[in-house]
């Protein structure tokens, strides 16, 4: 699916200026059928649109908000000034993470009302609004775990009423989650033909349904939705950990739902991951030129990092390594050890890089299973084998699927734990298996965990902190929007 990167603009959102070149002198202040969505490519151009927004945050920020601020993970060479804790209504990243996210469910929400009244193929209509439905939902879950309650706008900007909205409650945004989540699973696809690979599958729903129950504590909805993922058989664990991140296995066994990017295109579709994660190496940057990383992995992380196959791939403490030879070394100080998992080669000889940005995999689908499934029964033999599977891969260096004693000596399977523990062991599982993917706040926050964790480590997290600050620009424009508690008013 990398030529869905194309995009189109349809309508107003909140004072986007995003439009502004195809608007030129006549705004569209209303959507209408009349003015697009006459036909199925009209369908198909609308629906591609509301994908590109997934670049806009998951291409800049996911690890910044996932990872940046826990106790995993820093700024790497851009570290410096106040802790990243210490962020402000005026951040502008803030402002840009709202930004995106409103304009994917923007243009969702066109899709969503006008898609019906095209005359088409059934199936491929009642797709094309699945597939909306499933970026709507996964917007808003973004947005409410990060903001808390959001505005509410399901319906297409018509003129600026949607700028008045106030926050709706974080029960009525959840409500319409599920209600999209739900609907996108009924009618997408299980798979696609290769020209459409990438797109949201039912497989994509599902796990994200699993993702949703979870984070509200919903045991059996998320175990049930877990297990549904794993008893398609469409998915499994690629055997070689650092096969899940070559660029050349992109959208392979393991990969449920990727933000997608293609390198060599001049419109800006290639990613930028190499370079933001590893920048300390200078072949991968264009033009041969010096950059600074955007993350890099806290020390004290890396140090309690158990030191099996996992490890050497998601982490670097210097260059070159046995596992990156290809890297040449230049000297250049660290900012900590750095974060490997989006590796390519091929970046810098291109226009960006070909990394997609992994949502939802399937190590993540059995780890969510494997809580779920103690929460509800304590640590059964389906939860064991859940995350003994992650870890049993974890290890394997030669990916000959068999246990040997050196590598079972560093990570063994888990065995006669109680309910507390295991419950334990499946946190720090998520923590190692799924480092720099932009999971661990969100992990944290959902368990009660954020505070005394970031404490452990030396960070100033307090209360305020469970959620960001709404941008004072939106606060400003809409009246009546108010601000998160602990920020300035």
């Amino acid at each position: 699916m990398k030529r869905i990167l194309s995009t189109i603009c349809v309508g107003l959102l909140l004072g986007s200026t995003a439009c502004e070149n195809f608007l030129k002198e006549e705004p569209v202040s209303a959507i209408s059928s009349e003015n697009f969505y006459k036909t199925p490519a009209d369908a198909q151009a609308g629906v591609n649109a509301v994908y590109t927004a997934l670049s806009g945050y998951y291409g800049s920020n996911a690890w910044y908000f996932g990872d940046v601020t826990t106790e995993i993970a820093n700024r790497g060479e851009l570290t410096g000034g106040l802790d990243v804790l210490d962020y402000t209504p005026a951040d502008p990243v803030f402002r840009d993470f709202w930004t995106v996210m409103y304009r994917g469910i923007n243009y969702a929400n066109v899709a969503i009302k006008l898609v019906p009244g095209i005359s088409m193929e059934e199936t491929l209509r009642k797709r094309y609004v699945a597939e909306a439905r499933f970026l709507r939902g996964l917007f808003y879950f973004d947005l409410v775990r990060a903001f808390g309650p959001v505005p509410k706008i399901s319906e297409p900007t018509m003129d600026d009423s949607n700028n008045r909205l106030p926050r709706a409650s974080v029960e009525e945004i959840y409500a319409l989650i599920l209600e999209d989540l739900k609907a996108a699973e009924t009618d997408l696809p299980a798979t696609y033909a290769s020209a459409d690979v990438g797109r949201a599958t039912k497989g994509a729903a599902q796990a994200l349904l699993a993702k949703v129950y979870l984070t509200k504590g919903d045991w059996k909805n998320a175990r049930d939705k877990a297990q549904e993922v794993i008893a398609s058989n469409r998915y499994s664990l690629f055997p070689n950990f650092r096969d899940v991140f070559k660029v050349q296995n992109e959208n392979g066994r393991e990969h449920i739902f990727s933000v997608q990017f293609k390198s060599g295109n001049n419109r800006g579709g290639g990613s930028s991951f190499t370079s933001q994660f590893a920048s300390r190496n200078p072949n991968i940057l264009l033009n041969g030129a010096i950059a600074g990383t955007s993350i890099a992995a806290e020390r004290p992380f890396y140090a309690s990092f158990p030191n099996h196959y996992r490890k050497q791939i998601s982490m670097v403490e210097t260059f070159p390594s046995t596992y990156y030879p290809e890297i040449t070394a230049r000297g250049i100080a660290q900012a900590g050890p750095a974060c490997m998992k989006y590796w390519d080669p091929a970046f810098g000889l291109t226009q960006g890089g070909d990394a997609n940005w992994m949502v939802l995999r399937y190590a993540d689908v059995l780890l969510m299973f494997a809580e779920a499934e103690n929460e509800l029964s304590g640590p059964t033999a389906a939860a064991y084998e859940a995350i003994n599977q992650v870890r049993k891969r974890a290890r394997d260096e030669n990916a000959n699927g068999v246990s040997e004693p050196a590598e079972t000596a560093l990570l063994p399977d888990l065995t006669g734990l109680t309910k507390d523990t295991f419950r334990l062991a499946v946190w720090e599982e998520r923590r190692m298996e799924l480092c720099f993917e932009g999971h661990h706040r969100w992990d944290l926050l959902r368990t009660g965990r954020f505070i005394d964790a970031l404490k452990a480590s030396g960070r100033t997290a307090e209360q305020k902190h469970l959620l960001f600050p709404i941008p004072d620009l939106e606060i400003s424009a809409n009246p009546a929007l108010t601000q998160n508690a602990g920020y300035p008013q």
